[in-house]
């Protein structure tokens, strides 16, 4: 935070209730001047051209001295990026950063973005030749998303003005919100659907296909939110709800993929491998590269390995014992609470409250642990990181929320107290999780109009808007500088996992998580879309090609979920006198064989549904043969040059 000056404004605002009727405010302006530009007929002005507008915007601590902002500038200005310094006071220094259209389509030929041919393919966009990527209708200045000129200019900058950033001269780096095209996310009643070519367009592609994925799940839990009503109603036997469970987790994961499948081969991040760009926090030593020859920063994967397998893994076998074991102390205290104040006693709540609340905070704190026990494993891409992380997370996660369930059921078989344990627990995880998604954000609200009353507004002087060129953009800068930042959409990947064992995992006793679940997705979905365009700043896009290490967790509790089910249902007395009867010697070998043609079937809808479309398998054929005929077109050119000179 910036200090108070005696001639600049008091501590940056943070505001959101001020923000939002900024925001609008500008909205209007802009909307208004957009009307009056199409009434004056004037088409070479287009209010929602990206390439005149401010794309970044720098903040200088109060450390920084006017020097250090001039040089900044000056190594930026070497990429040929545009840029205007305004020092604002003496604690306030803003540096802005745009570019041309000439420059960023420069900038993605380095890049080497997946583009959409006229062919219909998809390939690496060439600069040289942009007439191949011009589609009918199109024009140069529509090659390039919203989302992908923030990041072609910070990928740039950022390692040239490094040194500046640990230095402590450069207090933040962010992407301005473009206000006309937050209109577009707005809740609508009318539509059906998210609009997330818009939200991937815009937030990038690791952010648009996690609404897409949490649409397509919303919409999938319609049949099991149904199935659960059939099963109270008419009692379903059990190996009904087994079987259908079993065909609508691997159906739903399965489809999944082959709608994944289609985002990432239209937003060209299909290909993506291990052996792309490093990430920013990633440290080695510059050696060639194997592949293109560039210097590039390698570390010895057998460090490592040795950090996972001797360090990060035993803590994380620790911290799982260390759950389990608090699981089961809390039935101890259940027992205690029982035999001193009886089984009516409302105090009986107490313990399964505590639990539920005790889960969110280990998870929180378990959360900081995993993240730092994988920075230290230095991984080399954002998505090989965010998989070992997940893996951890994920293997707590399922011993802090269901270990307790796993022991009701399969050790003390109490079906009972496990449907009120699971109710119990879903429902506290709803409320914690409404909690989060609402009330922080609410309080923060309070805890800002109560800064607001402790510290009066400061006017600006003359003096200092003489110093700003754009006033609004100013404005805008100042209070978007005051938001949060937007890490990852970890949070909420891990919400919608946690609930989707809570659905499934014990679905023979809990018909109604499903609909539970699918009320509460309709209102997150929302929810999550206001955060990113009213709390926090604008995040820098990430690419993505799936949902990374979260799909394999949803297909471990798929198994899992196939797993219980059958567990319980032969914990039932009625099927286990029918298979005494038919098997007197080796009773259990009927859910052996029970278990394993629900696995088959399984593994048989997974082998029957191909992962990607079959348009989507042809357009990665036509690109391989495209760019092999396009190859040896140019070794016989080069070879007819070298025979003509």
């Amino acid at each position: 935070m910036m200090s108070e000056d005696a001639k600049s404004p008091g501590p940056r605002t943070r505001n959101i209730i001020e923000n939002q009727l900024f925001r609008r405010q500008r909205s209007l302006k802009l909307e208004a001047l957009q009307r009056q530009r199409t009434l004056q007929g004037d088409d070479d002005t287009d209010v929602d051209e990206p390439f005149d507008k401010t794309q970044i915007v720098i903040i200088f601590t109060e450390k920084a001295k006017l020097r250090h902002c001039q040089d900044v500038e000056k190594i930026i200005k070497e990429f040929g990026i545009q840029t205007t310094l305004e020092t604002v006071g003496k604690t306030e220094k803003y540096l802005y950063l745009s570019a041309s259209l000439d420059t960023l389509l420069r900038l993605a030929d380095v890049a080497e973005l997946e583009k959409k041919t006229t062919t219909g393919s998809m390939q690496k966009f060439n600069n040289g030749c942009i007439s191949d990527f011009l589609l009918p209708g199109m024009g140069k200045d529509q090659i390039l998303r919203y989302c992908e000129i923030p990041v072609l200019i910070k990928d740039v900058i950022k390692p040239a003005i490094k040194s500046y950033i640990l230095k402590g001269y450069i207090e933040d780096m962010f992407p301005l919100h473009d206000i006309l095209y937050l209109d577009r996310f707005n809740w609508n009643l009318k539509r059906s659907h998210l609009p997330i070519e818009d939200i991937r367009n815009y937030f990038g592609s690791s952010i648009g296909l996690y609404f897409g994925f949490i649409e397509f799940y919303t919409k999938a839990l319609i049949f099991p939110a149904v199935f659960g009503i059939l099963q109270y109603l008419f009692d379903l036997n059990l190996s009904i709800v087994c079987s259908f469970y079993v065909v609508w987790t691997t159906i739903f994961l399965e489809l999944w993929k082959r709608k994944c499948a289609g985002y990432s081969y239209r937003w060209g991040t299909i290909e993506m491998s291990s052996l792309d760009k490093p990430r920013s926090a990633y440290q080695g030593q510059l050696k060639p590269d194997p592949i293109t020859g560039k210097m590039t920063l390698h570390y010895p994967m057998r460090y490592t390995y040795l950090q996972m397998y001797c360090i990060s893994y035993p803590v994380v076998l620790v911290c799982v014992v260390a759950a389990g074991w608090f699981a089961l102390y809390q039935f101890q205290i259940e027992a205690e609470v029982l035999a001193d104040f009886g089984a009516d006693s409302w105090l009986l709540y107490v313990p399964v409250i505590v639990q539920s609340i005790l889960i969110a905070i280990f998870s929180w704190a378990y959360e900081k642990l995993a993240t730092f026990l994988t920075k230290l494993e230095n991984h080399r891409t954002r998505s090989q990181y965010d998989r070992h992380r997940v893996n951890k997370l994920m293997l707590f996660e399922i011993v802090n929320n269901f270990f307790s369930q796993f022991y009701i059921a399969f050790v003390l078989q109490d079906l009972k107290q496990l449907k009120y344990q699971l109710m119990m627990q879903l429902l506290i995880f709803q409320l914690l999780c409404i909690a989060q998604e609402i009330g922080i954000p609410l309080m923060a609200v309070l805890r800002q109009k109560y800064a607001k009353f402790r510290h009066r507004d400061t006017v600006t002087e003359e003096e200092k808007l003489d110093n700003i060129s754009d006033q609004p953009r100013y404005e805008q800068s100042f209070y978007e500088s005051g938001l949060d930042a937007y890490h990852s959409t970890y949070e909420d990947y891990l919400q919608v996992c946690i609930q989707f064992g809570f659905v499934v995992l014990f679905a023979a006793v809990a018909p109604f998580a499903a609909i539970g679940a699918l009320i509460n997705n309709v209102f997150a979905v929302h929810i999550d879309m206001f955060k990113l365009c009213n709390i926090f700043k604008r995040p820098f896009a990430r690419r993505a090609k799936n949902i990374g290490a979260w799909q394999l967790a949803f297909e471990l509790l798929s198994v899992m979920s196939l797993l219980s089910n059958c567990g319980l249902l032969f914990l039932q007395p009625n099927v286990k006198e029918f298979f005494s009867h038919w098997l007197p010697t080796v009773p259990e070998l009927s859910f052996v064989i029970f278990e394993h043609l629900l696995l088959g079937l399984k593994f048989v809808i997974h082998k029957v549904i191909h992962e990607r479309p079959r348009w989507v398998r042809i357009g990665l054929l036509k690109a391989d043969f495209e760019t092999s005929q396009a190859l040896k077109q140019l070794k016989k050119f080069k070879a007819e040059t070298n025979k003509m000179s």
